[in-house]
């Protein structure tokens, strides 16, 4: 499955920006459990933009189509902010998928 062209179908180049960002983060900041809950920092003067490209990640839905099959997820299962940071929690699918990409911390 090619995650990264199915994602970008869905949002716009400055979302996935941000998504790859937050990946990142989770890859090099997680113990290797990406279900968990996450926090980035945002500099004061760019949280307006900030949640607003969120906002756009958390209400995407993905759908891979494969006849008869089909399977329908979004990519963030929450957010919110927590000591002046981003707190952000992936879905189990797309967690998984993450935690499948080459350099994902093995347990």
């Amino acid at each position: 499955m090619n995650l990264n062209r199915l994602v970008r179908e869905v949002v716009s180049e400055a979302a996935i920006e941000l998504l790859d960002t937050l990946a990142a983060h989770a890859l090099v900041s997680g113990p290797g459990d990406f279900t968990g809950m996450f926090y980035f920092p945002v500099e004061p003067e760019n949280w307006n933009p900030t949640l607003l490209l969120v906002r756009e990640i958390f209400d995407a839905e993905i759908t891979i189509a494969h006849e008869p099959n089909w399977l329908n997820f979004r990519i963030l299962q929450s957010f919110g902010v927590r000591d002046g940071q981003l707190a952000y929690q992936f879905t189990p699918v797309f967690a998984d998928a993450i935690s499948q990409r080459p350099g994902a911390a093995a347990d």
